[in-house]
């Protein structure tokens, strides 16, 4: 199994962007989750991507999420 097994805290910004965006439930959770799962990308938005989520990450921090179309 491969994979980021490191524990992401997610910013105040990050958790209100995951909001506004439709995330819903354990907000904090789901992010650190499609954190640890994202891969690797060049994105003027972030630096890691899950899915339909851009998401940047400075350290094990999460501070900032965008949705790309």
């Amino acid at each position: 199994m491969s994979g980021d097994f490191r524990q992401f805290q997610v910013s105040d910004h990050a958790y209100a962007k995951g909001l506004a965006l439709g995330i819903d439930g354990d907000v904090d959770a789901r992010i650190a989750r499609m954190a640890r799962r994202s891969a690797p990308c060049t994105h003027p938005s972030g630096n890691r991507r899950f899915e339909d989520f851009v998401l940047s990450i400075d350290g094990d921090t999460v501070v900032n999420i965008e949705r790309i179309d």
